[in-house]
């Protein structure tokens, strides 16, 4: 062979070798995505998120967020009429009779009637009434005994907050807690001694003193904080209620329950009224507390 025949060989070769190198088979790309040249490198993830979009998640999920308790700006306002006959609140018999409780005639106070209104009954939304759900108030509710009488007579708590009851006297007291007729606890209270702490989910707490018989108070406990107690002149407020249409309950120690119901809005209170004849039957809870007083 020539050696110009070698040198067009040896050309050739060469030639076929610096294409093979050039043009490096492509990688497969999914039918009708779009080429990206080597000089402009894909764009991170974030850059493409559209304003306002969430954040990729790392790691366990975050818990759903509970559903907020509804705020209300409703108010629910009413009176508590008595139009019978108020028996007679006198001082008790054993009263007279009971060292340091003997020292001031205190009346008794299961009725109080001041110009045809009744006071200590005790109003609130039925239970189960209102949607949403409330966490027991940090504040403790107080029961005092101060002059051999439970003090105040009836008030209202929220499931599970926490009630103090003290004693203020100077004397033994005994506090004997029923739900209807099953005792809850019954414990000896010294004077000076420290406040007995106890939470209740639900119910009427009728309290007791087995040492003085005729004391008696009563905790009325609710799943939600829409509740009063009508005052001297019989009325009450209920506030921050949310709009809608609603049970209202009356419950009265000596005289029982009452029912109305009620459309409460944001702009306007809602107004009710109850009525006690005082031929009511003793409700469950409460049979006989005055008998034998005097």
């Amino acid at each position: 062979m020539h050696a110009r025949d070698l040198v067009s060989l040896s050309a050739l070769a060469l030639a076929a070798l610096t294409l093979g190198v050039g043009c490096p088979e492509e990688p497969s790309r999914s039918t009708g995505a779009a080429a990206t040249t080597a000089t402009t490198p894909a764009a991170p993830a974030a850059s493409v998120e559209k304003p306002g979009a969430a954040p990729q998640a790392t790691g366990q999920a975050a818990a759903p967020a509970p559903p907020p308790t509804p705020e209300g700006k409703g108010t629910i306002k009413g009176v508590v009429k008595f139009t019978g006959k108020p028996v007679e609140m006198k001082v008790p018999t054993a009263r007279k009779d009971a060292p340091f409780c003997q020292d001031k005639e205190v009346a008794y106070n299961a009725v109080i009637v001041n110009d045809g209104k009744l006071k200590d009954t005790f109003v609130r939304i039925a239970v189960g009434g209102v949607q949403g759900s409330w966490k027991a108030p940090d504040t403790h509710a107080v029961v005092d005994q101060k002059d051999c009488m439970y003090e105040p007579r009836i008030q209202g708590v929220v499931s599970n907050q926490q009630v103090d009851i003290k004693n203020s006297d100077r004397t033994l007291h005994n506090v004997h807690t029923y739900k209807g007729s099953e005792t809850l606890f019954n414990q000896a209270q010294p004077r000076g001694a420290d406040p007995l702490t106890k939470t209740w989910k639900d119910g009427i707490i009728k309290l007791t003193c087995d040492i003085h018989p005729w004391m008696r108070g009563f905790v009325v406990v609710t799943d939600h904080p829409f509740f009063a107690v009508s005052g001297d002149d019989g009325s009450f407020t209920i506030e921050k209620v949310p709009a809608g249409k609603y049970k209202l309950e009356a419950w009265h120690p000596r005289y029982g329950l009452k029912t109305a119901e009620v459309s409460v809005a944001d702009d306007k209170p809602a107004q009710v009224t109850f009525t006690y004849a005082g031929t009511e039957p003793e409700p469950a809870e409460n049979q006989d507390e005055l008998k034998g007083l005097w």
